[in-house]
């Protein structure tokens, strides 16, 4: 299997290409708005640095939230282009898919900025409930585990491999939303 995986929810872009069990991993700093201008180029960069063409990857997978509104935004809408455009399969995995990789349970967190938090319940893996968490009552919450028990790019790319084997492919890539965004939020 070749795949292309990214994760734009965060201030970091990562970006891992899965090559027939090897991976190899992109991670920059880009803040709150890089996401959109340095997408693009360091899949471009990742693919010809390994001789891999567009036209043959199986599948592009891309981190549908929680996280950064505006990174969700721009994931989601690069992954589905890419993935029609190269009639390729479509793998959608969570923040929370990644910090529970490896782990029996835990309680999962996702900054949500200004003091606030995502948080899941997951146990083996997968995600059993979901909630969020504002000012004060992010504070209490206890235990919670904002990072994957292994480096976050290889981490990724990892639950990327353990989807597609499952045959865990969608048609649709659905942004995760845990809150309505600040500009639905503003307006009322």
């Amino acid at each position: 299997m070749i795949c292309i995986a990214f994760d734009t929810t965060s201030s970091k872009l990562i970006v891992s290409l899965i090559k027939n069990g090897e991976i190899f991993c992109r991670t920059l700093e880009v803040g709150a708005s890089g996401h959109s201008a340095l997408l693009m180029p360091t899949v471009k960069e990742l693919l010809e640095a390994n001789d891999v063409s567009p036209n043959s990857l199986d599948a592009i997978a891309v981190n549908v939230g929680p996280g950064s509104f505006t990174g969700i935004r721009i994931g989601v809408a690069a992954a589905t282009a890419l993935a029609f455009a190269l009639k390729t399969k479509r793998i959608a995995f969570t923040s929370f898919d990644v910090i529970a990789y490896h782990r029996e349970r835990v309680t999962a967190a996702v900054d949500a900025g200004h003091g606030n938090i995502y948080v899941a319940d997951c146990e083996n893996g997968k995600t059993l409930s979901t909630s969020f968490y504002e000012g004060d009552a992010a504070k209490e919450l206890e235990n919670a585990v904002y990072e994957p028990l292994g480096d976050r790019a290889q981490t990724l790319a990892e639950v990327v491999i353990e989807k597609a084997e499952k045959g865990e492919f969608c048609d649709v890539l659905e942004p995760m939303y845990l809150r309505r965004s600040q500009a639905e939020r503003d307006k009322e």
